[in-house]
């Protein structure tokens, strides 16, 4: 699986520089099996401001597969 974060968007908070949410691009998966997109990561996941990107990645990557296994046990 191929995560990129791409940024951050912030905002001020009380006059501090807060996190609004991390950009995160994925691709995973060969064809015909695959599958890409992006995800808004928060705060409101465990990162911070100051997170590293594979901080960053590995929150990305468990949602990522949360949303895959939820999918998978709709199609049951």
């Amino acid at each position: 699986m191929t995560i990129i974060v791409d940024g951050a968007v912030t905002k001020f908070v009380d006059g501090k520089l807060a996190l609004g949410y991390f950009n995160v691009n994925f691709s995973a998966g060969t064809f015909p099996n695959n599958l890409n997109g992006s995800l808004q990561i928060t705060g409101d996941q465990g990162v911070t401001i100051e997170s590293t990107q594979a901080e960053v990645a590995a929150v990305a990557k468990t949602v990522i597969l949360g949303l895959v296994n939820e999918d998978k046990g709709a199609t049951k």
